[in-house]
């Protein structure tokens, strides 16, 4: 299995992802209004933070089956962890689902701001909330398990038409059926009992067949203990992440109205592709350099590391400098609202330059989630989230959106620069230095000289046709890409190699 071929894959699912929300998103909030997309968007922020629930298992079932991979008729014990994990998701589905049920009128009552919607749409919304987020969460457990498996290029394949069937499906129905927004989210509840019998069905049946079944019914406790403390690891670190990355978000949800909250969540969805630009590599990469590792191979293990950080830095910084640069012409080619453009560019700003630093910071997790060894994350973890809750907190409430994403690019700069070293020192002594100052300086500092002369000699204008603003951006774009691309040696080592062979 190619981990070029699976990149190559992740991007154009990715792309295709990022590319019908940004067709499709201005669409929902033209048929939907400002408010009721408003409650599109407090559901994204409850989905994260429902993530707190997942405990760590969806990361350990897709670390557990690439190690399995990589080791010795260890499918055996991986299936006896496989069931157990299922109960204890299944459990946890149901509870959500009650919890959101029982829970939404208090909700709809005491958090939500709102001014013309009926407070009993509000409220079967938030119940119908609350059934799509378990289901949601039961198909990343799949999806985890099929990226382990490397089944990348058929995860992508199936993405797209459920994402297809998520975004273009329900814009059919906005459109020419209803737009009532409870029928958007009973629409999008169906679509999430499809994915999961679609995800579960093919991780089954990519499995490896043993010799003994675990059964129909069947929780080995000893097959979870073993995995236990990776899990706990990972869950307390991604309940601090959620902390850090979704505190803004909750605090301004009770604080700006509906109308201003969706333009917030539009400002926060461009922001948030910035940062999923590295999901594609570290997607494919991970399950390989835990191969590699359980087969004791950690010279290869580590040219693959430096490769994809230099991938990740070179595609998530461009986009996230070209973003924050023109962000208010963005904004408007993407919505046509010249208020949502006014308002949002420059929170856009730097929540897209914070999250260009995160893209490349990233890099030190997957590294330790490699080594299955997760105790130098959870410490930094706690220390990030005890420093950055209440920075990002004060800057939400007093100085509003902007404050909150200045307070973001600041600390995830100061943050990349201390613990990144601490965390290479660890695992690969000797290692980070010339990480840096190799593979990853050059290529940002290229970016950004590159970028801002193109900003000051190409200055776009709110009164030009949108469709020319976004050929405009997409030149410019490719321009500082192709531009920068030399920076990187990876991309520099293979044009070199093709120059001599020719």
């Amino acid at each position: 299995m190619s981990i070029k071929r699976n990149s190559i894959a992740n991007y154009i699912g990715q792309g295709y992802v990022i590319a019908t929300g940004i067709v499709i998103t201005p669409l929902y909030l033209q048929y939907l209004g400002a408010e009721s997309y408003g409650l599109v968007g407090f559901f994204a922020l409850l989905q994260s933070w429902m993530a707190l629930l997942d405990l760590g298992l969806s990361p350990t079932l897709g670390r557990q089956v690439a190690h399995a991979r990589g080791g010795q008729n260890s499918f055996e014990v991986f299936k006896r962890l496989l069931k157990s994990l299922e109960l204890i998701f299944l459990g946890l589905a149901i509870l959500i689902a009650m919890g959101f049920f029982f829970s939404s009128q208090w909700i709809s009552s005491n958090w939500v701001k709102f001014e013309s919607i009926d407070i009993d749409v509000i409220v079967y919304s938030i119940s119908l909330m609350g059934m799509l987020i378990g289901l949601r969460w039961f198909s990343g457990f799949y999806r985890s398990g099929i990226i382990g498996l490397e089944d990348q290029v058929w995860l992508n394949a199936a993405n797209i038409v459920l994402i297809s069937l998520k975004f273009v499906g329900a814009l059919i129905l906005l459109a020419f059926i209803s737009q009532d927004i409870r029928h958007f989210f009973e629409y999008q509840l169906l679509i999430g009992f499809i994915e999961v019998l679609v995800f579960a069905g093919r991780f089954y049946c990519k499995l490896p067949a043993t010799q003994h079944s675990p059964g129909l019914v069947f929780f080995d406790w000893s097959a979870v203990k073993s995995v236990a403390p990776f899990a706990l690891g990972i869950a307390y670190t991604s309940g601090l992440w959620v902390l850090v990355t979704q505190t803004d978000k909750l605090i301004l949800s009770g604080v700006l109205n509906l109308a201003e909250f969706g333009y917030f969540s539009l400002v926060a969805l461009v922001a948030g592709g910035v940062a999923t630009l590295s999901g594609p590599i570290s997607q494919a990469i991970m399950p390989r350099m835990t191969m590699l590792l359980a087969q004791d191979n950690k010279e290869e293990m580590l040219r693959i590391y430096r490769m994809g950080s230099q991938i990740v830095a070179l595609i998530s910084f461009s986009v996230a400098v070209m973003v924050g640069l023109y962000a208010e012409p963005l904004l408007y080619a993407w919505t046509g609202n010249r208020e949502a453009a006014n308002w949002g560019a420059e929170v856009l700003l730097w929540f897209a330059l914070g999250n260009g630093v995160l893209a490349i910071g990233a890099f030190q997790y997957y590294l330790q989630s490699a080594f299955g060894q997760l105790r130098l994350h959870v410490m930094g973890s706690t220390i990030s989230a005890v420093i950055q809750v209440p920075l990002i907190y004060f800057a939400a409430v007093n100085y509003g959106a902007v404050g909150a994403g200045i307070a973001w690019f600041s600390f995830r700069t100061l943050w990349f620069f201390w613990w990144t070293p601490i965390v290479h020192s660890r695992f690969v002594p000797g290692l980070h230095w010339s990480w840096l100052i190799k593979d990853i300086l050059p290529i940002v500092g290229l970016i950004s000289a590159v970028a801002l002369l193109l900003s000051s000699q190409f200055v776009l204008k709110l009164d030009a046709n949108r469709l020319w603003l976004f050929a405009q951006m997409l030149g410019l774009g490719l321009m500082l890409l192709g531009l920068s691309s030399m920076s990187a040696p990876v991309i520099r080592m293979k044009i070199i190699s093709k120059i001599k062979k020719v």
